[in-house]
């Protein structure tokens, strides 16, 4: 029977590369950030590699610069460009180093244009998921409805003609008087319906007499 009790443990070498392993994992910029002294080399560098899109962690990048900390040359141009990309991030802290260097103070552009996308992804995704909800399977094409013939209403009247009324008489005078004793003449001309006539009317002694011709 062979015997494995002169073999070495291996089991304290594979227990310490599990730990090796695990706490490389776990050594994260954020774990680095929140544990290690502030403006150490390895915080700087763990905010360094946090400083894209955060406005906070430009600052503290800008910051390790201007104090010199080893891996952050103290030059005047990397600080600056930290601050003022800081304080268009919406970090007051970079805003407040700017004006404390007498440089201008940036507005906060590109923190509103990441809010502006950070909203419209929401909008999309909001109406991607109505439209998601609201689809339903497609169903037989309906045909197309006739264009509806528009009613026209004729009011029920009867014509009846207006009756015609008969023409005035018309009366004009065109009288002629002669006087020969006693005997008297006066014409007239009366007009009925268009037809016209010439009226006579003769006295003689007192008794009249009338003709139309």
């Amino acid at each position: 029977m062979v015997s494995f009790s002169h073999l070495p443990d291996l089991r304290l070498p594979a227990a310490l590369l599990i730990t090796a392993l695990l706490g490389a994992c776990q050594a994260t910029p954020q774990l680095t950030l929140s544990s290690a002294p502030a403006y150490s080399p390895e915080w700087c560098a763990a905010a360094k590699s946090l400083a894209p899109n955060s406005g906070s962690n430009l600052f503290a990048t800008g910051r390790c610069h201007e104090l010199g900390i080893a891996g952050f040359p103290k030059e005047e141009n990397l600080y600056l460009f930290y601050y003022t990309q800081g304080a268009r991030w919406g970090s007051l802290q970079a805003a407040e180093a700017l004006a404390r260097l007498g440089q201008p103070v940036p507005d906060a552009d590109l923190q509103a244009e990441a809010r502006d996308r950070a909203d419209q992804r929401r909008a999309d995704a909001a109406m991607a998921a109505a439209i998601r909800g609201n689809v339903n399977p497609p169903g037989p094409p309906r045909p197309s409805p006739l264009p509806m013939t528009p009613t026209v209403r004729i009011p029920n009247t009867t014509f009846q003609p207006t009756p015609s009324r008969p023409a005035p008489s018309m009366t004009i005078p065109t009288q002629s008087t002669q006087q020969q004793g006693r005997t008297t003449t006066q014409s007239r001309r009366e007009c009925v319906n268009g037809v016209c006539k010439t009226v006579t009317t003769t006295c003689v002694n007192g008794s009249c007499t009338t003709t139309s011709q």
